[in-house]
């Protein structure tokens, strides 16, 4: 099973939703679901992990404003998440990474 199989798979089984699409590439992304723990508890913990790593180093970098020090830190956008120029300066990974969570937070309101 090629990594193609195992993402279809995941979708068909409610593991993966439709996210949207890369804003350079065109690439479809996809988010985790809460079934997805259930499907492979494993990815879903390496994925939470992950998100948790480039979180951080939107915080270090200006884009994210949250206390650290908090076990579930509240977070806030930062002042560099305005600038879009500064958004598509950054590596693929934290660029969309960041993107997802400025859509969650203009979706909240």
């Amino acid at each position: 099973m090629d990594e193609f199989d195992i993402v279809d798979n995941l979708i068909l089984n409610g593991g993966l939703e439709f996210a949207g699409k890369d804003s350079e590439t065109g690439e479809t992304l996809y988010k985790p679901t809460q079934r997805l723990k259930e499907i492979d508890s494993k990815l879903s913990n390496d994925l939470s992990i992950y998100f948790s790593e480039v979180t951080l180093k939107l915080w270090e970098k200006g884009f994210l404003d949250m206390d650290v020090t908090n076990e579930d830190p509240l977070v806030k956008l930062g002042p560099r998440s305005f600038d879009a120029l500064s958004i598509k300066s950054l590596p693929k990974d934290e660029r969309v990474v960041m993107e997802e969570i400025v859509k969650a937070f203009l979706n909240k309101n």
